[in-house]
């Protein structure tokens, strides 16, 4: 089976820093991956080259044999790539509902005038976005919360409609930025679960992450990267047990 992503030779150039160096890796479908490494490694920079906010300088994104990384956020998104932010990124002056039918919107096909004169379409589509949304609440936990505004939630209920809004467009693979960073231990365990539901759903889950408890957890495979470049690659077990890793990352 041919893998559902695949990254070949990425090289990343801001001015004379080279943030990634020859990165080569894959994620199949229905399956977590993690990548980890420590600050500065390119994690972040990879998850933008994959979601089109960054081109590379040098190499190749394929999204199910369909070579990305020359198209806008638009459309990889609209090609089943969804992703979520270090920093949560949510609508305050918009309700959880209205947060997470905004990502609905990537896959409606009313146009500007039905939408202004709220044709009989419009209308069908709009119950179908609504109903979407609450079933997404409703898997994250939040359908009671639905009416509030993201500032009056907890920083960890805000990751929640983050994701919620990401599942909304409907993805075959998401990227998770740091999911429980700034969460606590029950909260990051609960999180752990909501991804191993994500994968239940079909759907793959790109993970960058600094908690080592919750990446050996969930992950069926893990890239580790060092200054750009990938030094590891293998399941949990073999990640663990890798000199090179044990070395420059998880410490003696």
């Amino acid at each position: 089976m041919e893998p559902l992503l695949r990254i070949r030779g990425l090289r990343k150039e801001f001015g004379g820093i080279v943030a990634l160096q020859g990165i080569d890796f894959s994620i199949k479908s229905n399956y977590i991956k993690a990548i980890i490494g420590p600050n500065g490694a390119g994690k972040t920079t990879i998850f933008n080259i994959i979601s089109g906010i960054y081109f590379p300088s040098k190499g190749y994104v394929w999204f199910k044999e369909e070579r990305i990384d020359n198209l806008t956020p638009h459309e990889i998104t609209a090609r089943g790539i969804s992703r979520t932010f270090q920093n949560v990124q949510v609508f305050n002056n918009m309700s959880v509902l209205e947060n997470v039918m905004v990502g609905c919107h990537s896959w409606t096909e009313s146009g500007f005038f039905s939408c202004i004169f709220k044709t009989r379409k419009n209308r069908k589509e709009e119950k179908r976005i609504y109903s979407k949304a609450m079933q997404l609440l409703e898997f994250v936990g939040l359908s009671e919360k639905k009416s509030l505004f993201p500032s009056s939630l907890t920083f960890h209920q805000q990751r929640l409609v983050e994701i919620a809004r990401a599942l909304a467009t409907d993805p075959e693979l998401l990227l998770l930025d740091e999911p429980v960073a700034g969460l606590n231990t029950k909260e990051t365990i609960r999180m752990g679960e909501l991804i191993c539901r994500i994968k239940e759903r079909g759907i793959s889950v790109l993970l960058v992450e600094h908690d080592m408890d919750l990446v050996m957890d969930v992950s069926q495979e893990i890239v580790v990267l060092n200054s750009g470049k990938v030094i590891a690659e293998g399941t949990p077990r073999e990640i663990q047990n890798d000199e090179k890793v044990i070395a420059t990352y998880l410490g003696e």
